[in-house]
């Protein structure tokens, strides 16, 4: 072992020299700046970095052993690279040293200030944590401390938002003075202290919600009800009350068998109508033009991954109360227009969406054309039809396919909307009745409106 070292030792020796003489030109500039030195100038660190170097990169022995391992580094570091070229950036908040101060404005005027004030929490509600810094930190643990009353409170009035339509508090974007009083305060606290004792688990709390027979009432009202109770806050039935326009979205996608289920990256853009983001853009921004994405794999992602320009909302979601994100809104308003119906009848999406649901209906229906309506009523309605029901729809089914078989044409373009081809196995006119069929329930207000 020793002579081996020796024979290294020598061989690095004469390649100094040579690469002294040189200019040590290819060399790393740390190597090179050891090569340079004079030999007793090197320190022992600096004679062993030299050596390392001599026998992992220029002795020909050793090339077939660190050859590879170099390629597999390379490699690994091209990896960390395209990761961190690519990878999204979230920007970060950080304290600075000296803390600028903040003072109170003459009647909000940025120009007219007046005493300097600190950091600190409302008077009125408790202090922050003993040791707690002043900072976001400690503002955070504030906000989470058990005697604190607002944060658990706020959270499960908008659980219950989610699930009733309207919560406790009604004004969920105020508790301050000006908001309304909970109509049931007792039960916003118990479900506040039950939702901190759970470990802040929302999952357990919205179990605790729907599993209540408050929840599981009939929504069937009676006249004397909706006279005595019209906004259901005393809850004496259960909520009816149309989906959010994601949900509307999400759920005509998943009954027809195209949602995409993938979890997780960049966002997508559906179709929607060309040219609006035009009219809004900044001539050097990347959203200055909308570009449509294709396939099944981004057209059909779930709503919570399209791209959304908030000066230039898709217009489906718009309509349907969906808000453009330019501010946040805690309670959505929710109208009921001919537009919307227009909307659900008519989008490409929803239409392709019904297509879809025919496709899916036709092949895994049965054969007959009652199995097939029943099929498509139970997973839209989450019930089987009524006799009443069945037969109507299957009449309709007819009178379509009836159209549909004097107009083949017409059966074509309708088999043809949406960003996916149909499937060109299955008969165009039945496909199209349908797909006539499909969107008729689609838009039943029993599939419209949670209740």
């Amino acid at each position: 072992m020793g002579q081996i070292r020796t024979r290294c030792t020598t061989r690095c020796i004469v390649w100094q020299r040579d690469q002294k003489a040189t200019g040590a030109a290819a060399l790393p500039a740390d190597v090179k700046a050891i090569v340079l030195l004079e030999p007793d100038r090197r320190s022992p660190e600096q004679i062993k970095q030299l050596l390392d170097y001599f026998v992992e990169n220029v002795l020909s022995a050793s090339r077939e052993i660190f050859d590879p391992l170099h390629k597999a580094l390379a490699d690994a570091r091209k990896q960390v690279t395209d990761v961190r070229n690519t990878a999204a950036t979230t920007m970060i908040f950080r304290e600075k040293k000296e803390l600028k101060p903040a003072r109170i404005l003459d009647r909000g005027e940025y120009d007219q200030p007046l005493e300097q004030v600190a950091r600190a929490v409302p008077g009125i509600l408790p202090p922050l944590p003993e040791g707690a810094p002043l900072n976001r930190l400690g503002f955070a643990r504030w906000l989470v401390d058990d005697g604190h009353p607002l944060t658990a409170r706020v959270t499960v009035n908008r659980l219950w938002q989610q699930c009733f339509g309207i919560g406790l508090v009604k004004t969920a974007e105020d508790f301050g003075s000006q908001g309304e009083r909970p109509s049931h305060p007792e039960l916003l606290d118990w479900l506040a202290v039950q939702f901190r004792k759970d470990g802040w688990d929302v999952k357990q709390t919205m179990k605790r919600i729907v599993m209540s027979a408050t929840y599981r009432q009939s929504a069937a009202s009676t006249r004397e009800l909706r006279v005595r109770d019209p906004e259901n806050r005393l809850l004496s039935r259960d909520p009816r009350f149309r989906l959010d326009a994601e949900m509307l979205r999400d759920q005509a996608l998943a009954v027809s068998g195209l949602l995409n289920t993938k979890m997780g990256g960049p966002p997508v853009k559906p179709p929607q109508p060309d040219g609006l983001w035009f009219a809004v853009g900044y001539s050097g921004s990347n959203t200055v033009r909308f570009k449509a994405d294709a396939g099944s794999d981004k057209v059909h992602r779930r709503t919570l991954y399209t791209f959304l320009k908030r000066t230039a909302v898709a217009p489906q979601m718009i309509i349907i109360d969906a808000p453009s994100r330019e501010a946040c809104t805690v309670r959505r308003e929710r109208t009921n227009t001919p537009l919307q119906a227009l909307l659900m009848l008519n989008d490409p999406q929803f239409v392709e969406c019904a297509r879809g649901l025919a496709e899916r209906v036709m092949r895994e229906g049965g054969k007959t054309t009652e199995s097939r309506v029943e099929m498509m009523f139970r997973l839209c309605t989450s019930r089987f039809p009524l006799k009443v029901e069945t037969t109507e729809i299957v009449k309709a089914y007819a009178d379509m396919h009836a159209n549909f078989t004097e107009r083949p044409e017409a059966a074509q373009r309708l088999s043809r909307i949406g960003a996916m081809p149909p499937d060109d196995s299955l008969d165009v006119t039945q496909l199209a009745s349908w797909t006539i069929i499909a969107n008729l329930i689609l838009n039943l207000d029993e599939v419209l409106s949670k209740g």
